[in-house]
């Protein structure tokens, strides 16, 4: 749920702004980087590194539009393919001569590492007007421009798309939220990849004027009949330096199967001034 965990360090930044009452300018950049490592229920681990640039741009307090590619590295068996939005295990082996093949004995998993361009993801979200100055939604659609290279393991090659709503208040210094998504698989050429529902529950804790923590626990159903559901524990702490600068750190722990065993990562944000 890689795609998700930026979008969660999103929130965890402007979290401090929304309770300080600071606006954000109309452009942001960031860098961020993602390593997680986990069996996904196989016999062996895959390890992926995520090197996201991120592009966002404000034109009204309402809406903010977002693009982000990543840089990827996998190495495992090959069952595995990172999709941004949530990687999902196809079963032994991915039919692009990584994994075991069927054939082969179990614990004798051949490993292979994949390095380059991940996925495209083009966001956009609508923040509606807040209920009595104190309840907030947003509305967002992102849409998955398949970049990343199917034949190297990289991404699917086929176009999802998620439709998402996240409400949060402001409750003294604590930002409790909850995400509800509906994501839509494209299908694989010998895999039919079901669409799933996704939700996280969680809460953010002001600790002072620039910095802030919390925690979520996110669910996503199993995007095939030989993977498992991901359910994870996530929390993470924000910092922000300064009216421009913003430092995030973050961890996670799978709780499920279909999770990575743990992982971490950090993004830096960038808003140049008005």
């Amino acid at each position: 749920m890689k795609f998700n965990r930026f979008a969660k360090a999103f929130i965890a930044a402007s979290s401090v702004s929304l309770c300080s009452g600071a606006m954000a300018s109309d452009w942001k950049y960031s860098l961020g980087a993602d390593v997680s490592s986990g069996d996904y229920g196989s016999t062996a681990e895959t390890d992926i590194t995520s090197l996201p640039f991120t592009v966002s741009y404000s034109p009204s307090a309402a809406w903010t539009f977002k693009a982000s590619l990543p840089w990827v590295s996998v190495e495992g068996p090959g069952d595995v393919i990172p999709g941004g939005d949530g990687g999902f295990v196809i079963g032994p082996g991915n039919g692009f001569g990584n994994g075991n093949g069927g054939n082969q004995n179990p614990d004798e998993s051949v490993r292979s590492k994949e390095s380059g361009l991940g996925d495209l993801w083009l966001t956009g979200t609508y923040s509606l007007e807040p209920v009595g100055n104190r309840y907030f939604v947003d509305l967002s659609a992102k849409y998955k421009v398949p970049l990343g290279d199917e034949e190297r393991g990289l991404g699917t090659g086929e176009s999802d798309y998620t439709l998402q709503m996240e409400v949060f208040t402001a409750v003294d210094d604590f930002t409790p939220f909850v995400t509800v998504a509906r994501k839509f698989k494209g299908d694989l050429p010998d895999v039919v990849l079901r669409d799933v529902w996704y939700t996280s529950v969680g809460s953010g804790y002001r600790l002072s004027e620039v910095s802030s923590m919390g925690a979520s626990l996110d669910y996503q159903q199993a995007a095939t009949d030989t993977s498992s559901a991901q359910t994870e524990i996530f929390g993470y702490y924000s910092h922000k330096l300064n009216n421009r600068w913003t430092g995030i750190l973050y961890g996670y722990i799978g709780l499920a199967d279909g999770s990575p065993d743990q992982g971490f990562g950090l993004q830096i944000s960038y808003r140049p001034e008005n």
